[in-house]
């Protein structure tokens, strides 16, 4: 099939929009719907096109890039202001054979399905390198996040981190290089192995619940329900707990908010923070993978 473009980008936020200027600097010809920041939008050049609909986009280049996270609670696209609320079953049949997907947290049905079509998915967020790099900017934004909501310095704070995948590793290494005493907790041993040897201090959750009232920054990486509301009763009143996990988080915000305990549910920290940065990641990303692809043709 012969394409006008040879990207699409669709939906997502600031990530999106630098990586169609990026691209198209790069002299590629890419064609864009749904994207988030008009003024960022003016600095395209014209080798960024305008697509009128999602369909448009769609069948205009091979390959079709879009947000991180690919949709939230089953829906498309949400950063967008397109009003038509898309499922990935209004979604697939607009592609064709052999086009590839690039996106982050893309459901396993979705991939599923588009496979049944021959079109093959890259889910950015399964990539190690693209993970390793992306907790740079995770990392970063959660800390300049305690920082605004916080009344106390991180320097010399006691400061918990749950969970010690890539996000939590990266961010004990920049609390640590700001003087936080820090305490790591998860209860995968070889975690706790790894965290013992960079943090103050580590352990299991159970450790870290009997040390609760001592901690001015909770960070939570883990998704799923780690700090019960029996949990957030026995916290110091002036803790600042900042949760980086995927939806819903690691607790109950709305029960913290009516017992004053200042907690923040943080998504998509490298899209407010360092868009242009992770804009370049992703776009290297897709350039590598794509020469890999390449190569097994």
């Amino acid at each position: 099939m012969n394409y006008n473009y040879d990207y699409s980008v669709i939906g997502g936020d600031d990530r999106q929009v630098h990586l169609t200027n990026i691209l198209s600097k790069k002299g590629k010809r890419v064609c864009h719907y749904g994207l988030c920041s008009h003024k960022l939008q003016s600095h395209f050049n014209d080798a960024a096109y305008k697509a009128t609909t999602p369909e448009e986009a769609i069948r205009a280049a091979p390959y079709i890039i879009g947000p991180i996270p690919f949709c939230r609670n089953g829906i498309l696209f949400q950063q967008t202001s397109n009003p038509k609320q898309w499922t990935p079953t209004d979604f697939l049949p607009h592609f064709s054979k052999g086009q590839l997907i690039f996106a982050g947290c893309i459901p396993k049905s979705f991939k599923e399905q588009a496979s049944q079509r021959d079109v093959k998915v890259f889910d950015l967020m399964e990539n190690l390198s693209f993970c390793r790099f992306n907790t740079i900017a995770t990392a970063e934004g959660a800390i300049c996040e305690a920082i605004r909501e916080s009344p106390i310095n991180l320097h010399g704070s006691r400061c918990a981190i749950l969970g010690y995948g890539n996000c939590g590793t990266t961010l004990s290494y920049y609390l640590k290089g700001m003087f936080c005493r820090t305490f790591v907790a998860s209860n995968v041993e070889a975690e706790i192995s790894k965290a013992s040897l960079i943090a103050e201090q580590a352990g299991t959750l159970t450790d870290f619940y009997k040390k609760l009232n001592r901690f001015d920054f909770i960070f939570n990486t883990i998704p799923s329900t780690i700090l019960t509301n029996e949990h957030l009763s026995k916290v110091k009143p002036e803790v600042t707990i900042i949760d980086i996990a995927s939806a819903p988080g690691g607790l109950n915000h709305q029960y913290a908010a009516e017992k004053e305990i200042f907690s923040k549910l943080c998504p998509g920290l490298p899209g407010t923070y360092a868009p242009l940065s992770s804009a370049e990641i992703i776009q290297k990303t897709i350039e590598n993978l794509l020469k890999e692809e390449a190569k097994c043709l």
